[in-house]
């Protein structure tokens, strides 16, 4: 009796093991620090209000141009950028515009070719610059890999 039992527990605990190594092989995440998945991708996207973007990802850096909006023609070029695979054709990414105090973070899916970003604008704190904020859903077009 005391075998079977031994025995018994013995295939609970295995089977536990086995069960949570299967989980985490299932959830293979990247966890790099400075991770470059969109390098070569170049696509617009257009916001629900009917501004748009062009942006551009190689080498580790983004560029973005605005090309329909009140900010049409601006833009920036050489920002580090880091990105995470969060699912197929899932990804989300993020960057820092120190020049501008602009804290940016996308996540772009692929598949339903949409956008979702949350921003912070001017996160200086100084009486005369407003802090600002966005969290908006975009369309993606023009997409290249």
């Amino acid at each position: 009796m005391k075998l079977k039992l031994i025995t018994f527990i013995s295939l609970i605990i295995f089977s536990l093991g086995f069960s949570q190594t299967k989980v985490a092989d299932d959830n293979k995440f990247q966890f790099a620090e400075d991770e470059h998945f969109l390098d070569g991708y170049s696509l617009n996207f257009q916001y629900q209000d009917g501004k748009a973007i062009h942006m551009e990802f190689n080498d580790g850096k983004a560029q973005y141009e605005w090309i329909s909006g009140p900010g049409k023609g601006n833009g920036n070029a050489d920002i580090p950028y880091r990105s995470r695979k969060i699912g197929e054709n899932l990804y989300i990414v993020n960057w820092h515009e120190t020049g501008k105090k602009d804290y940016l973070t996308i996540v772009f899916d692929f598949d339903k070719m949409i956008i979702h970003s949350s921003i912070i604008i001017g996160y200086e704190n100084k009486p005369e610059r407003t802090l600002k904020t966005v969290f908006s859903t975009g369309v993606i077009d023009h997409l290249k890999k």
